[in-house]
């Protein structure tokens, strides 16, 4: 029978050193969670802005040539988010069950890149939380339903943050609710609005 030899100097190293990952990782998931808070809190004043908005008619078109591309990317980015979604989503599953489904699966090159682009289309929610969104109101509330759809994505994915994920949903949710008011839109075209993400899901 093999004999192990402990070696107290190499269990010492190993300790030293998950602990340095977990910190630096803990770190990084703890400034990544204070961003998107920041992102909604943006948002959040962005609807503020709106409601006490001029009495001229807001400009819907971008001028500025970056935001302009990253509104490209970021319809480009959703539209692969969307399809993705579809994909993996059964008819008797909902978006949820569907997710979860890929842990069970063990399908890791799904759950990467659900991830990834979960990823991508937060950075660029944040990049326009800066960009004074008040003043394109159908984009803002484009932008406040897409973030409620990657919050319940990540819910699914990051079992340890869901609880974080389910209230930010919630907040985008009653964000989107602002924004329908002060758009004045008649109830079926609120519910129309409501499901302009995910009714291809479900089609």
């Amino acid at each position: 029978m093999p004999h192990v030899i402990e070696d107290p100097y190499f269990e010492s190293k190993i300790e030293e050193l998950f602990n340095e990952w977990y910190e630096i990782e803990g770190v990084r998931k703890i400034k990544e969670l204070s961003r998107q808070l920041r992102t909604f809190f943006n948002y959040k004043m962005e609807v503020v802005r709106y409601r006490f908005r001029s009495n001229l008619s807001p400009t819907e078109n971008c001028t500025n040539t970056n935001v302009f591309d990253q509104k490209q990317k970021i319809e480009s980015l959703t539209l692969e988010f969307i399809t993705m979604l579809k994909k993996m989503k059964k008819i008797d599953q909902t978006l949820e069950q569907a997710i979860r489904s890929l842990f069970f699966e063990d399908n890791k090159s799904q759950l990467k890149k659900l991830s990834k682009i979960s990823e991508q289309l937060f950075i660029l929610i944040h990049f326009f939380s800066e960009e004074s969104l008040h003043s394109h109101p159908k984009f803002l509330r484009f932008i406040v339903i897409l973030a409620q759809d990657i919050c319940l994505v990540n819910k699914c994915l990051y079992m340890q943050f869901s609880e974080f994920f389910k209230e930010l949903e919630i907040n985008y949710n009653s964000l989107e609710g602002e924004l329908n008011i002060l758009l004045d839109k008649t109830p079926v075209e609120k519910k129309k609005l409501k499901k302009q993400l995910k009714e291809r899901l479900t089609s």
